[in-house]
């Protein structure tokens, strides 16, 4: 078992810290785009609105706490993003790639007060469910002024709320049982 120190890798691995710099945010770029792509890929006729973040979430939540960029979520999402924006082109809902970058900003902001609160994992959790829960919110305002229409919108607002609440905090609540020998 290896029980180096992240950084103390990292610096092995690449002797420029340009390199290490460069290194860490393609793997943060390649992991959003893995998470939407299994989003994408998976879909399970459940009509739980939200449940794809139980898994995109927890590789963002994965990534935005293990790594040392202060905007690892949002350069994250900037990955799913691009998946979205360019495969997809708007197949579904073309305002996607924004709605995940504001999703990836909030968590951004939210960790950046779990790391300065002595990093409990309930605050984590709460701040997966409120960055997951972003999503319905902004759909709620589109679809106000927009027209656009949302199928999760079809049995309510509260319904889509709280079922992206929970699977954003249970996918933050499992990344950071994981990862918490990181942030010991």
């Amino acid at each position: 078992m290896n029980t180096k120190h992240q950084t103390s890798i990292l610096s092995n691995l690449f002797q420029n810290k340009t390199q290490a710099i460069v290194a860490e945010l393609l793997f943060l770029f390649l992991a959003g785009i893995f998470g939407a792509v299994i989003q994408y890929y998976i879909k399970m006729p459940m009509h739980l609105p939200g449940k794809q973040g139980l898994l995109f979430m927890l590789i963002l939540v994965s990534c935005a706490t293990v790594s040392n960029f202060k905007g690892a979520a949002l350069f994250t999402t900037s990955g799913a993003a691009f998946f979205f924006l360019v495969f997809q082109m708007g197949a579904q809902d073309i305002f996607k790639p924004f709605i995940f970058l504001i999703s990836g900003a909030t968590l951004d902001f939210l960790i950046f007060f779990w790391r300065k609160m002595n990093k409990p994992l309930i605050f984590l959790a709460l701040a997966g469910g409120i960055a997951w829960t972003v999503i319905p919110f902004i759909r709620i305002f589109i679809s106000l002024f927009s027209g656009f229409v949302y199928k999760s919108f079809a049995s309510g607002i509260v319904y889509p709320l709280f079922t992206h609440f929970v699977f954003g905090s249970v996918a933050a609540l499992i990344a950071g049982i994981a990862l918490k020998k990181f942030y010991k």
